[in-house]
């Protein structure tokens, strides 16, 4: 259906498609039929629309010119700018302006305590000199009462209650102030209470102190897990009252290594050892025992030297056996072979305090070092590392860090632990027949532990005796219950007081104030 013009009369609903091109009047007529029948009318349009055009590129008369629109244009000016700006920025360097902001909001960016690392990696013994100094920062004027120090040893020791009906009970803890010193270091003194408050100027201010510990043996730093700990901590301690609350600032808690100075009380010599370990009355061995017969020199020895063992260790019959001393004939063959030697240097707890107003007293052992002895001179026997007489000589290394002491709460105290196997001469396939148990014995160790620059070779060979306690003009320090206590005093190892001024020119502190209020 077709109209007078020779147009399509197209329905309604694709009137809605513009009509762009028009069919020609010239060419074949197959084509202006097509191009009737694929192009509709062109639909007119409203008044109220407004058709978009994108932003264009102007062409300029002139061949190959191109020129920008003028939002375009204002945009390319305005990068043009500022790149000009920075290439002449980076031409001629301007110095920085000094920055006048302030570095932080907070009053007090530092407060701390500065012990040098020599004397807190260092072990302190009785009458030696502990240094450091309090260090606080201040960012404006600062109203304080006071900054203190404190100088504090503990002794804690935990205890299991044997009325308790727990399954697993909790141990309780009993503490034991060994002594607690104050000192105002900067403002009122420690006892006063009232009075106008100093004012901290603005900067760094740096208060060195000096504690100097007495002549008494206090006892050795130690921290054994739900077990005992002595501990001596130094920290400083600033006042800052407030109208609603208080402003109180504390440093870290330093802990100060402390060992005691135990000087030898005999010559040293050769303990001799000669004992017989009776088995158990449980033991699969019941009828033998074990011989030891040695000993170990060079006692008393100090913490880290060693000590030069000898032992011969045999299986005999035991005395409840045979009805007899078994001093009277230990040398009786039996059919059994001794295994596996060792010794252990052993380190002996004893904690004891008052639960419920009784005494209690419990005991812990802790190896420390350990050695297996071979076989040495003697044909083995059918299993490994076994034969009939177990000799064997060489040294024995002990520990660095021993340190006998004897406190209200804790006895630290050394042993040598002899530990070895006895089994019988059965085949070695033969598992299920044969015979195997473990000996044990103990042996006291007479430990020292003094300064090696205090103490010459020449002293540790003398014996100590009531008439002469002197030895190479050296006295052994008192106990530490004696009416002496360490002494805090402000100074002593340099300057009385060193103040650095608030500059906001100097960068370090600057530095360090940001980096206190970015934490």
């Amino acid at each position: 259906m077709s109209q007078p013009d020779g147009t399509a009369l197209w329905p309604k609903l694709l009137r809605r498609v513009s009509l762009t091109t028009r069919p020609s009047s010239s060419g074949n007529n197959s084509n202006s039929r097509a191009g009737a029948r694929q192009q509709p009318p062109p639909l007119p349009i409203r008044p109220t629309e407004q058709l978009y055009q994108p932003q264009q590129l102007w062409t300029d008369s002139r061949p190959g010119t191109v020129v920008l629109s003028p939002g375009l244009q204002g945009l390319s000016l305005y990068v043009d700018e500022q790149q000009r700006m920075y290439e002449q920025a980076q031409q001629r360097p301007t110095a920085a302006a000094p920055d006048e902001r302030a570095p932080t909001s907070e009053r007090v960016v530092e407060f701390r305590l500065d012990i040098p690392a020599g004397v807190c990696n260092m072990t302190q013994h009785p009458g030696d000199t502990i240094v450091g100094s309090v260090v606080v920062t201040v960012t404006k004027p600062t109203q304080a009462q006071r900054i203190s120090l404190v100088f504090l040893g503990q002794e804690r020791v935990y205890l299991r209650d044997p009325g308790s009906t727990a399954l697993i009970p909790s141990p309780i803890k009993v503490d034991l102030m060994l002594f607690e010193k104050r000192l105002s270091l900067w403002g009122q003194d420690i006892d006063s209470t009232g009075g106008p408050m100093e004012v901290l100027a603005p900067g760094t201010l740096r208060i060195p102190f000096s504690i100097a510990l007495p002549f008494v043996n206090y006892p050795s730093t130690i921290k054994r897990e739900k077990v005992c700990r002595v501990r001596y901590t130094v920290w400083a301690h600033l006042e800052r009252p407030g109208t609603f609350r208080d402003h109180d600032m504390t440093t870290s808690k330093e802990v100060i290594s402390m060992d005691p100075l135990v000087y030898p009380t005999r010559p040293r010599e050769v303990l001799r050892i000669n004992q017989t370990i009776q088995p158990f009355s449980d033991s699969a061995t019941g009828g033998v025992a074990v011989r030891v017969d040695g000993g170990l020199s060079q006692l008393p020895a100090m913490a880290g030297d060693r000590v030069l063992y000898q032992l011969e260790i045999r299986a005999v019959r035991s005395s409840s056996s045979t009805g007899a001393d078994s001093s009277s004939e230990p040398w009786q063959p039996v059919s059994y072979t001794v295994r596996y030697v060792r010794l252990c240097v052993v380190e002996r707890l004893n904690v004891r305090g008052l639960i419920r107003g009784e005494e209690q007293s419990q005991a812990y052992r802790t190896d420390l070092h350990s050695v297996s002895l071979e076989p040495a001179g003697q044909v083995p026997g059918k299993h490994s590392n076994s034969a009939a007489v177990f000799a064997s000589t060489g040294y024995l290394r002990l520990p660095v860090d021993l340190c006998p002491f004897e406190s209200k709460h804790v006895s630290r105290l050394y042993e040598l632990r002899i530990e070895c196997e006895v089994a019988d001469d059965s085949s070695l396939l033969d598992k299920v027949t044969r015979q195997t148990a473990t000996y044990t014995m103990y042996v006291p160790l007479d430990v020292c532990t003094i300064p090696p620059d205090s103490f010459t070779s020449a002293a540790l060979n003398n014996a100590y005796s009531d008439e002469s306690m002197n030895v190479s003009g050296m006295a052994p320090p008192a106990h530490h219950m004696a009416a002496a206590e360490p002494t805090i005093r402000i100074g002593g190892w340099e300057a009385e007081r060193s103040y650095v001024k608030w500059d906001k020119a100097n960068p370090t502190w600057i530095e360090l104030a940001r980096k206190k209020a970015a934490a």
